[in-house]
């Protein structure tokens, strides 16, 4: 029997098919990767938002090809692959969960219900035209889609400002909360969470609210035994039992507050970040763990790991020079720049150019590593 897996990254994929026995894919076509197109496994397209149409061709796939599950690591196949799991009456994450995780406002509901946020916040719909959205009160608020990913059009609106809001879209308008921004990644089977590491966040943009970098640092970030109660909770109050879970959220000396709840694994390769520092690979336990095999979370410390995201200035592209040979400490480059590109100011993390992954056994050679590394990266962009 076969593991159905949606829209997933040639990384996911590679992954999956190490530790399962057959792979199908059902992917969107503009997911679809050079590299995907000659791999040793089915592949199938369909629109993620067209259920209907999703459904039927996942029923196709499990009648010729019988399926024991299915999964998705990314943001917009969380919820098909439940729904589909649901249908075909295969192992898959939970809808309770999925749905939940994949509607901000629906995330921040489930944790007033359990008492787990003091976040004020409200919903905001927009109509055909876009809508002018005034702050006439005395706290500093965000906005952001419900279904939004990347740090797209999310807003901060200071008291007395006011800022656009797309047509036709739904918004969660929320208190701004103060302090650092961090995130976690959790494991979960049969409903007993582990914490597998916390990540430090750089964020900037022309919002500063995109994530430029992070760090996982297991000698400098970490949780207190009541803020990892608290996490714990957050994690019971939005249905995740089983499988990776990834939060968002600001610590203010002790208090701690969640932004986002997520049944995946974090974006901007944390995960790789996470196997890493700690050696425990949640996308191929996940996998494993949804076939029924045994899957035990087992942390060891190897030291510490940062992604960064390049961000130029705005211009031209005149030249670009990568280091010839890469040392042993880079785990991961990618330059998506090329000489007579046009660089805009980046408004979400759709627009990164690329970036890189470095590690070290401790913070302050892993500071020196990845500063020295970007030095070799040069990149002259002309205004």
């Amino acid at each position: 029997m076969s593991l159905l897996l949606l829209g997933p990254t040639d990384d996911y994929l590679r992954k999956v098919m190490a530790v399962a026995p057959s792979v199908i894919v059902l992917t969107e076509p503009h997911r679809l990767t050079p590299w995907q197109r000659t791999a040793p496994c089915e592949i199938h397209l369909a629109d993620f938002n067209d259920i209907p149409g999703l459904l039927f061709k996942a029923t196709v796939i499990d009648a010729s090809a019988p399926l024991r599950a299915v999964l998705s690591f990314t943001e917009l196949g969380t919820v098909p692959a439940a729904i589909i799991g649901r249908v075909l009456g295969i192992v898959a994450p939970p809808l309770h969960a999925s749905l939940v995780t994949r509607d901000k406002l629906l995330t921040r509901e489930a944790l007033r219900e359990h008492g787990l946020t003091q976040v004020a916040f409200f919903e905001r719909q927009t109509g055909t035209c876009a809508t002018a959205l005034h702050n006439e009160g005395g706290d500093t608020l965000v906005v952001k889609p419900v279904d939004g990913t990347g740090s797209h059009d999310v807003q901060r609106v200071e008291p007395g400002a006011s800022v656009t809001l797309a047509a036709n879209r739904r918004y969660i308008v929320e208190t701004w909360v103060p302090g650092r921004e961090f995130s976690c990644e959790t494991f979960s089977i049969a409903g007993a969470h582990h914490l597998l590491a916390v990540t430090e966040k750089r964020l900037g943009g022309l919002s500063g609210l995109v994530e430029l970098g992070h760090v996982v640092d297991p000698d400098s970030s970490g949780l207190s035994t009541n803020q990892w109660r608290y996490i714990s909770r957050c994690l019971d109050a939005i249905g995740l039992s089983d499988g990776p879970g990834h939060l968002e959220f600001k610590v203010d000396g002790e208090a701690i507050e969640i932004i986002e709840c997520h049944n995946r694994p974090g974006g901007d390769r944390i995960w790789h970040l996470v196997e890493i520092a700690t050696g425990f690979d949640m996308v191929s336990a996940h996998a494993r763990l949804l076939l029924g095999e045994p899957v035990k979370v087992a942390i060891a410390r190897r030291g510490c790991a940062a992604i960064r995201y390049f961000d130029f200035p705005a211009g031209t592209v005149r030249s670009i020079h990568l280091p010839e040979n890469r040392a042993s400490h880079v785990h991961w480059l990618e330059m998506k720049l090329a000489p007579g590109d046009r660089i805009e100011g980046m408004t979400d993390s759709f627009h990164r150019h690329g970036g890189i992954i470095v590690s070290a056994p401790d913070r302050p050679l892993l500071d020196e590593r990845l500063n020295l590394e970007i030095d070799h990266i040069e990149v002259i962009v002309a205004p």
